[in-house]
């Protein structure tokens, strides 16, 4: 007759030397995965401010009308804004962290369009950013601060200023405050029109894509 074979298996000593390996790995890789993440949510954070001002110029050439962009914040929440003006030296933003604005700050609407979308409620989608945060020394207007316009004829700044570098305006955006992943992007308009994404000289860490467009 047949001897029936032992049925093999793992034996517990072996289970919990692969569990404890797998462990490791997975605390080893966490920290990795969450700067990719970090990393990744920045760049597309940088890629929506430009589409968004993209956008807007193709707006200002399309309905022959002067655009203004305004960026405000409240507490950490921040957003872009657009609206039709006549004035080319126009200096108060639009109130993009509401569809209608309120009498009492004497806003206007932003009728060319906003960013993140105004789902319900005073503020703005702020998910969209997904989680990066804005610096404070961010110049394309702060609250009240100032604007850009542009010029529906040629898609340039109509009335350029003195800003960073010569620049017309530029927003600071940042990771979360870690310790292992501390990134920063700028999003730079010149008096052009043009939105160009750099990384700062100092930035704590270094993206590799960004080593020869820095700013």
């Amino acid at each position: 007759m047949n001897q029936i074979q032992a049925s093999k298996g793992f034996t517990l000593i072996e289970l919990m030397v692969t569990i404890s390996v797998m462990a490791i790995l997975l605390a080893i890789a966490i920290p990795s995965f969450n700067e990719f993440r970090q990393r990744a949510a920045l760049r597309g954070a940088a890629d929506q401010i430009v589409s968004f001002w993209g956008d807007t110029r193709f707006e200002a050439l399309k309905r022959n009308q002067l655009v203004k962009v305004g960026f405000r914040t409240s507490g950490a929440n921040f957003c872009l804004g657009a609206e039709t003006v006549t004035d080319p030296a126009a200096g108060t933003t639009c109130n993009c962290f509401a569809v209608v604005s309120t009498a009492s700050d004497g806003d206007t609407t932003c009728n060319v369009g906003v960013y993140p979308s105004v789902a319900t409620g005073p503020v703005s989608n702020q998910t969209e950013w997904r989680s990066i945060l804005v610096d404070t020394a961010t110049t394309l207007g702060n609250d009240d601060g100032g604007v850009i316009v542009i010029d529906p004829k040629r898609g340039n700044i109509t009335d350029p200023g003195t800003g960073i570098n010569g620049d017309e305006g530029r927003i600071f955006l940042k990771t979360p405050n870690s310790d292992n992943a501390n990134y920063r992007l700028n999003v730079v308009f010149d008096r052009n029109g043009r939105a160009v994404v750099c990384e700062p000289a100092a930035a704590p860490n270094k993206l590799p894509q960004f080593t020869n467009r820095r700013c």
